[in-house]
């Protein structure tokens, strides 16, 4: 019997996307910078020329870290059980202690260590971001703020788009030509990474100004990134800064997760917020699409979404229905959560992969 009580919002009419909203896309509106050459062809080749080697795979946010340690088998990374290390802590309280034991394992068995950090960098350097205030004041006074002063054997330090990508460089191109890949996250926030001619993108396309006719629900929240005053795609469209204030201002406060439930048991609301959210992050991939000047109808072109947004039901597929609409061809979209380890993430895998590959 199906119990299915909701309505798919695949099954919604397909909207168009706003042309003034896509114009306002810009490589330098959407602050991307290349930050590595990557070649997902040489990667592969390095992978499989490191068969049996062991690297340490990191990513800490905002409250909460994991670390695992992985071997590399037929070109691919394998979980090995030889380290994990998990941490939980309010403003990143436990990560020094997290990374002075994952430092000591790496250094006593020379492996070299990824990390993803989910806020800013400057090479090693993480950029102070109030959401783990506690460590980054810890970072800042016992080892001058640097990630490669708490971790002799650091090989790769970036953020958690970029590790993602590299993750989804490496799925998408295991058996077929990828030229170009967009890495679009929406989860706490909303944001991008790229591969653009073997070139890996970092950027902020989650932070463009929101149209009038894309604020749906009138949020008023400002951005605040870059000293931004206005309403930016994030406050609209992602799962925790977007959904959950826009619930919580009609229904009272519920975590992103509950609020899934809800759709699940049949709330329309909860759908309609979904919804609009697929609508923002499909402007956001086409729109950084034409900044970057990705193909985004090309067969060598993929799009992996990423985060907890992806995962409500049929949301990947309604950003692809979007996208169609639009180009005209189906995207290459696939996500995350569909492929990988269990325990792991992408940008923790990717992390480890970054490290394998650049020691």
């Amino acid at each position: 019997m199906n119990d299915i009580r909701y309505i798919p919002i695949t099954s919604n009419p397909v909207p168009e996307l706003f042309e003034n909203q896509l114009a306002k896309f810009t490589l330098e509106s959407i602050h991307a910078q290349q930050i590595a050459d990557f070649s997902p062809e040489g990667a592969h080749e390095v992978l499989r020329s490191k068969e049996g080697s062991k690297v340490i795979g990191a990513d800490f946010g905002g409250d909460k870290g994991l670390t695992r340690l992985y071997v590399i088998r037929d070109g691919r990374l394998e979980l090995d059980d030889g380290y994990v290390d998990y941490v939980q802590g309010t403003h990143g309280d436990g990560y020094i202690a997290s990374l002075e034991k994952t430092a000591a394992f790496a250094s006593q068995n020379n492996i070299p260590v990824g990390i993803s950090w989910g806020a800013p960098l400057e090479g090693t350097q993480p950029i102070f971001h109030p959401k783990a205030g506690h460590f980054l004041q810890e970072l800042q006074d016992r080892y001058d703020n640097d990630f490669k002063n708490i971790v002799p054997t650091l090989a790769a330090c970036m953020n958690d788009g970029p590790a993602g990508l590299i993750s989804g460089i490496i799925e998408t191109s295991k058996d077929r030509e990828i030229d170009s890949v967009l890495f679009p996250i929406n989860g706490g926030g909303l944001g991008m990474a790229a591969l653009v001619r073997k070139g890996i993108y970092a950027a902020e396309a989650g932070h463009i100004e929101a149209i009038p006719e894309l604020n749906t629900y009138s949020q008023d929240t400002e951005c605040g990134v870059y000293g931004a005053t206005y309403v930016c795609l994030e406050k609209i469209g992602a799962n925790k800064s977007g959904i959950e204030p826009q619930w919580e201002a009609r229904n009272g406060y519920m975590r992103a997760r509950d609020i899934e439930d809800r759709f699940k048991e049949g709330d329309v609301f909860a759908g309609e917020l979904y919804d609009h959210s697929a609508l923002v992050v499909a402007h956001m991939i086409v729109g950084s699409a034409i900044a970057l000047g990705i193909d985004l109808s090309s067969e060598t072109t993929a799009i992996v979404g990423h985060g907890g947004g992806f995962k409500f039901p049929n949301y990947g597929e309604r950003v692809q229905q979007i996208i169609e609409k639009h180009l005209g061809a189906k995207p290459n979209l696939i996500m995350t959560h569909t492929y990988g380890f269990k325990d792991t993430n992408a940008c923790l895998d990717g992390a480890a992969l970054a490290a394998a590959i650049e020691y």
